[in-house]
């Protein structure tokens, strides 16, 4: 409440809630292995949803594999796409978000 500028709010926010603590790790974490999509919902909010967990995980410097991010991001869609990520898990030798972001 008392910050004048947005550099000095974007500093006090990063202060607080982006400490590069175990807790906020795991917190986050657990946001993105918990992410599913719910039927009805756009791909295009779920991605972003998704993007903005691996941004805040960056952040705190938790590294992820390119492969890691895409099985997790095709693992939570829904039952729906089932077919579709079968098909983009198997049709490519290399598997990585980038590519699977663009299939979906």
């Amino acid at each position: 409440m008392n910050e004048k500028t947005t550099a000095g709010l974007s500093r006090r926010l990063k202060s607080l809630y982006m400490i590069k603590s175990l807790s906020n790790k795991l917190f986050m974490n657990k946001q993105l292995y918990s992410l599913r999509m719910k039927e009805g919902t756009s791909i295009l909010q779920h991605l972003n949803a998704f993007k903005r967990i691996i941004s805040d995980l960056l952040a705190l410097e938790v590294k992820l594999e390119e492969e890691d991010k895409a099985l997790l991001l095709l693992s939570s869609l829904p039952s729906s796409y089932d077919h579709l990520s079968t098909t983009i898990m198997y049709s490519k030798e290399t598997f990585e978000l980038k590519n699977v972001r663009q299939m979906l």
